[in-house]
C-alpha cells in the first residue's frame, strides 16, 4: 500500500484523445499592445463568458473534466473578444487543473506555460508564481530534475522577494522534493519544515501534504518514529478538515510505517478505518484490499473467526466491482478457500 502503481484506463485514453483535439485550439498569445485596455463594449459577450466559466465549475464538480475543459475553452474565446487577458489567464489555470485531474500531463503543462506568458505580459507575479510552481511539480513528476531545479530557484527567489507566503511555501516544498529525488533526505526534511512554516492558515491541506513528504524522507532514512509523527500530523489535519484524499494518503503511509516498527494493533485500527474511508469515497476495490490485509493480520494472530470475517468482507466488496475476474476478488476467494482447509 506504500507505493501505488498507476494504470491506463479507458478514461485516460479518452483524455489523451481529447488533449490531441483541443491542442489544435490554440489560445492566441498576448502582446504588449493588446493588454492595455479591456473592451467592455459588448456586455452580452462578457456575460456569456462568465456564464461559461461558472458552467465549467459545475461540470468539474459533477466529475466531468472533459466537458469543463471544452466549456472553458469557449469562455476563453469570448474573453478574447473583449480583450480581458486577466480573465483568460485565470481560465487557463482552470483548464490546466482539469487536465491534471484527468492525468493528461503534457496538455496541463502546455496550458500552464500559456498562463505564464500571459502573467509575464500582465506583470502578474502571483499568477506567474502559482503557474511556475505547478510547472516545477510536473517536471519533478517526470524526473526532469535539472530543468525543475533551475525553474524552482527562479520561482523561490521571486516569491521571497515579493513576500508571497503560499508561493514561497510551495517552492520550498518543491525544492525539498528535488533534494529527495537526489537522495539528500536530510536537506529535503529541512526544506519541508521551512515550507510548513510559510503555509498560511487557510492552506492547511497543502501543509498536510508537506508532512507526508517529510514522512517519506524519514522513511528513506529508516527513521520510522519521526515518519509516524509526521504522517500522523497529516492525518490529524485531514480529519480536522474532512479531506478524504489526504486521509487516504496519510493512512496508507502510516500503515507502511507501522509495519516497519511493527505495531500490529495500530495497523489493525488503521486498516479498519481505511476500509471504511474507501467505502465513503466510493472506492470498493481499496476497501476490498484493506479487508484482505486485515484478514492476513488476524490470521497471523491465529484468530481464524476474525480472519474469515475480514476475508468475507473483502470478497463481498470485490464482488460489487464491475470486473468479476478482478485481482481483489480472486485473492479474497482463495483466502477463504485456504481457511476452509485449515
Amino acid at each position: 500500500m506504500y507505493r501505488k502503481h498507476q494504470k491506463m484506463s479507458v478514461a485516460n485514453i479518452g483524455a489523451t484523445i481529447l488533449a490531441a483535439i483541443v491542442g489544435a485550439l490554440v489560445v492566441p498569445m498576448p502582446t504588449q499592445a493588446q493588454h492595455t485596455t479591456v473592451n467592455p463594449a459588448n456586455p452580452a459577450v462578457r456575460n456569456e463568458a462568465d456564464r461559461l466559466l461558472d458552467l465549467g465549475y459545475v461540470q468539474l464538480k459533477d466529475g466531468n473534466p472533459r466537458e469543463a475543459i471544452q466549456t472553458w475553452l469557449y469562455a476563453i474565446g469570448y474573453y478574447r473578444r473583449i480583450n480581458d487577458q486577466p480573465a483568460i489567464a485565470y481560465t487557463l489555470a482552470r483548464v490546466s487543473d482539469a487536465y491534471e485531474m484527468m492525468g493528461v500531463a503534457n496538455a496541463a503543462q502546455d496550458t500552464t506555460r500559456q498562463r505564464i506568458r500571459y502573467a509575464n505580459t500582465l506583470q502578474d507575479n502571483g499568477a506567474k508564481l502559482e503557474s511556475s510552481n505547478n510547472l516545477v511539480s510536473f517536471e519533478i513528476a517526470q524526473n526532469k530534475l535539472e530543468s525543475a531545479a533551475k525553474l524552482n530557484k527562479e520561482t523561490l527567489d521571486l516569491a521571497t522577494q515579493n513576500d508571497q507566503g503560499l508561493n514561497t511555501a510551495l517552492a520550498l516544498n518543491n525544492k525539498g522534493l528535488i533534494a529527495g529525488r537526489y537522495g539528500d533526505h536530510m536537506a529535503a526534511i529541512k526544506l519541508y519544515y521551512a515550507s510548513i512554516k510559510k503555509y498560511p492558515l487557510r492552506e492547511a491541506i497543502g501543509e498536510g501534504y508537506v508532512y507526508v513528504n517529510s514522512g517519506d524522507s524519514f522513511m528513506s532514512l529508516d527513521n520510522y518514529k519521526s515518519a509516524i509523527k509526521d504522517y500522523g500530523m497529516a492525518l490529524t489535519i485531514a480529519r480536522q478538515y474532512r479531506n478524504y484524499p489526504l486521509m487516504a494518503v496519510a493512512s496508507d503511509r502510516l500503515i507502511a510505517a507501522y509495519l516497519e516498527v511493527p505495531n500490529f494493533y495500530r495497523i489493525e485500527e488503521l486498516l479498519q478505518n481505511r476500509s471504511s474511508l474507501a467505502l465513503v469515497m466510493g472506492d470498493r476495490e481499496t476497501a476490498a484490499i484493506a479487508q484482505r490485509y486485515l484478514g492476513d493480520l488476524y490470521l497471523s494472530f491465529g484468530n481464524l473467526p476474525k480472519a474469515r470475517a475480514a476475508y468475507q468482507e473483502s470478497y463481498d466488496f470485490a464482488a460489487m466491482l464491475e470486473d468479476t475476474s478482478s485481482l481483489p476478488l480472486r485473492e479474497a476467494y482463495y483466502k477463504l478457500q485456504a481457511l476452509e482447509r485449515m
